[in-house]
C-alpha cells in the first residue's frame, strides 16, 4: 500500500472504523512512514479539537435505520472500497458538516497564533533561569510596558523553566517556558489591542472563555485577561492543553 492510497482511509482509521485486518494493514505502513504517521496524528488532533468545542447530538432512529440499509444494499467490494461507499443523502450531509466544521476551527483567530507557532518552534533560551513565578513577574517588571501575571499551573502539569522577552506581530512580548516531562509550552503575554477572536471555536472555563485551534502540528490556545492577551503553544493534543490551563489554581 503506497502514502496515497493510505491518505485516502486514514479518517476511516482515525474514526476506528476499520476491520481488523484493514487496521493491521495500515498501521503497518503508518511503521514505517514518518510522513502518513505526522499526517494521521495531526488529524487525530483535528478531530479531538472539534469534539471539545461541539455539542454532542444524538442522530435520530430514522437516520441508523436508513444508513444501515444503504450498508448493506452497497456491492461487496474490497474492504477499504466497501467501507468509503457514501453515496446516501446522510453521508453527503455529513461531509458538507465536516467542511464546515474544518472552516470554523481553523479561521477567525488573531496572527498572533502564526507568530506564537512559530517562536515555539524554534526552541529559544530563557534570559531568566527560574521556577519561581514571583521571581519571574518581577524579571518582566523592568522590560515591558504591561503587568505580567503567570498561571499557577498544577506542578504535574507544568513546571515553570524561566522565561524571555519576544516578539509577537509586531508588538513585544512575554516569553515563559513550561515542560512536563519531554513536553514543552510556551506562553506569549501582549497588550490586548481589542482584536476580534473568533467566539464560535471558543469555550468557557470557569470565568475565563478559551480558544483552541492547531497550526503546523501544534495546538494554540487563547484568553483574555485584565487588558493583556495569553497565547499557550504546545505539541500536546487540544484536550491535554486544556488540561494544563484548566490547573491554573489563580482562577
Amino acid at each position: 500500500m503506497d502514502c496515497r492510497e493510505v491518505e485516502k482511509f486514514i479518517q476511516v482509521y482515525i474514526d476506528g472504523e476499520l476491520d481488523t485486518e484493514d487496521q493491521t494493514i495500515i498501521e503497518e505502513h503508518l511503521r514505517q512512514c514518518p510522513a502518513c504517521l505526522a499526517q494521521a496524528d495531526y488529524e487525530r488532533r483535528f478531530v479531538e479539537a472539534v469534539k471539545i468545542r461541539v455539542p454532542k447530538v444524538a442522530a435520530p432512529a430514522s437516520f441508523k435505520t436508513k444508513l444501515l440499509t444503504n450498508m448493506e444494499k452497497a456491492p461487496k467490494q474490497r474492504p477499504f472500497t466497501r467501507r468509503l461507499m457514501w453515496s446516501s443523502i446522510p453521508a453527503a450531509a455529513a461531509l458538507a458538516l465536516v467542511i464546515t466544521f474544518t472552516w470554523t476551527v481553523t479561521s477567525g483567530f488573531s496572527p498572533l497564533v502564526s507568530a506564537a507557532v512559530e517562536q515555539h518552534s524554534l526552541e529559544p533560551d530563557v534570559d531568566v533561569n527560574s521556577s519561581d513565578s514571583v521571581t519571574v513577574e518581577n524579571w518582566f517588571k523592568k522590560k515591558v510596558d504591561f503587568n505580567v501575571t503567570l498561571p499557577r499551573f498544577q506542578a504535574r502539569k507544568a513546571n515553570l523553566i524561566g522565561a524571555r522577552l519576544s516578539r509577537l506581530a509586531e508588538q513585544r512580548a512575554a516569553l515563559i517556558r513550561y515542560q512536563c516531562g519531554l513536553r514543552h509550552f510556551s506562553l506569549f503575554v501582549v497588550t490586548d489591542n481589542g482584536g476580534e477572536l473568533d467566539t464560535k471555536t471558543c469555550q468557557r472555563v470557569k470565568n475565563r472563555e478559551f480558544c483552541v485551534t492547531e497550526r503546523k502540528g501544534y495546538t494554540v490556545v487563547i484568553w483574555r485577561s485584565r487588558g493583556l492577551i495569553y497565547s499557550m503553544v504546545g505539541d500536546s493534543a487540544p484536550q491535554e492543553m486544556m488540561d494544563v490551563i484548566s490547573s491554573d489554581s489563580s482562577f
